[in-house]
């Protein structure tokens, strides 16, 4: 759900007010064994995480818990997983999982309102049997089920961790004044609020901007233990993400197709990925390869010579993100091809890391490759550049801030 249908988040707003990062298929998760929960050591803060998905393991959310567990806190994530698929409670690197089942279906918009309101009912009537310290919320719908579950335990600290810019997202300029003055309504609530980007401040009051932490999506160095590429003769372009937007990839496989010594490869799951994945049979120089767990993420991208990060620059949203993915081919030294209207340029032409191209215009992205193709060299000189940055936007850097927010007395 997340923030893909905006008007969703108004109507939930109006049922409660305020009173009351994938569906992945992912068998490395599959393996951790169910274990009973346990309660808070003696003298342990306890740290209550509402999140909207099933956690497998959503990587935001699971470097925050893990960061937090490294330092003393009790962190219990309750999380949705709509097709019943994983284990009901698990520990994942001393980080609790409990998990919330009423039936949905992925990206279905609106017919997920009822059973969001049966998740957000359930953590509620759960949250008045335990005892926490922080109830962390993550994007808005997690914000709207902490709110609603506030007066079980109004003495909380309640968090608002806005992982995306949530009221530019809509077309209609109706629908954004509406999200604005929801998210507003939400900034209001919480003791603390976490951002990722400057524009998410836009039309903040000076109040609520006392409250904010900046925390960006940085990737964790540690989980990209080499950043060499493997050979190949093959010039192999990658997209390695959350597949959503499906006639961005569609292009890429289109303008590749027939392209002599280039192969693409499609890694990850979002609402266009089963729409690709019966595509594939008809392009034999790609792969839509599916899920996959973040741990790798070093062979994916020690097998891409180049990263397309492409999404449709009809949103503002879209146009000003900086995705984890961007940061993760500055890890590993992966040059990328992006769009010129993006944020993203900014990076790509001060440092001369990569490409920029139409990502609407398949006959320039054809063009593009063609070149790449018989300039190997110009990536191993974007490789070079990329030692200079290589580490400068890295979770360890930033992470450190929550301690504002978590201290081992609450009321501090």
């Amino acid at each position: 759900m997340g923030s893909q249908t905006i008007i969703h988040h108004f109507y939930y707003t109006m049922v409660y007010n305020g009173d009351g990062n994938y569906p992945l298929e992912d068998p490395i998760m599959k393996q951790v064994s169910p274990v009973a929960h346990s309660p808070a050591a003696s003298g342990q803060q306890s740290v209550k995480m509402i999140l909207t998905n099933r956690f497998d393991p959503d990587v935001r959310v699971y470097k925050e818990a893990r960061y937090l567990t490294a330092q003393g806190f009790d962190v219990e994530i309750l999380c949705w997983d709509r097709e019943n698929e994983y284990a009901r409670t698990e520990v994942v690197d001393g980080i609790r999982i409990r998990r919330f089942n009423p039936p949905a279906v992925y990206g279905t918009g609106l017919q997920q309102l009822v059973p969001y309101i049966k998740f957000l009912r359930q953590v509620r009537q759960y949250l008045k049997t335990q005892e926490y310290a922080y109830l962390h919320c993550h994007d808005l719908d997690g914000m709207i089920v902490g709110a609603a579950c506030r007066s079980a335990n109004p003495s909380a600290k309640l968090i608002f961790d806005m992982h995306e810019i949530y009221e530019v997202q809509g077309k209609k300029q109706k629908i954004r004044r509406l999200v604005r003055a929801l998210v507003s309504r939400y900034h209001g609530l919480a003791d603390a609020i976490l951002y990722v980007n400057e524009l998410q401040l836009e039309h903040m009051s000076p109040a609520n901007r006392k409250k904010l932490i900046h925390l960006p999506n940085y990737p964790d160095a540690a989980n990209f233990s080499s950043d060499e590429k493997t050979v190949s003769p093959l010039l192999r372009v990658s997209y390695i993400g959350s597949v959503r937007h499906f006639q961005q990839m569609k292009n890429l496989l289109d303008a590749a197709s027939g392209a002599e010594g280039v192969y693409t490869s499609i890694h990850g799951f979002g609402t266009a990925y089963k729409q690709l994945q019966e595509l594939e049979a008809g392009y034999p120089n790609a792969q839509v390869t599916g899920p996959y767990h973040f741990q790798e993420s070093t062979r994916l991208f020690s097998e891409a010579d180049l990263l397309y990060i492409m999404y449709p620059m009809d949103t503002l949203q879209n146009r000003e993100s900086e995705p984890i993915k961007f940061f993760e081919a500055i890890i590993t030294r992966t040059p990328m091809i992006v769009s010129p209207l993006s944020r993203l340029a900014q990076y790509v032409t001060r440092y001369g890391i990569g490409y920029l191209v139409d990502g609407e215009d398949i006959g320039e992205i054809r063009r593009l490759l063609a070149h790449i193709a018989t300039h190997r060299e110009e990536l191993a000189q974007m490789r070079e550049r990329m030692k200079s940055i290589q580490f400068q936007f890295t979770w360890d850097h930033v992470v450190k801030d929550l301690s504002q927010i978590y201290q081992s007395d609450p009321n501090r």
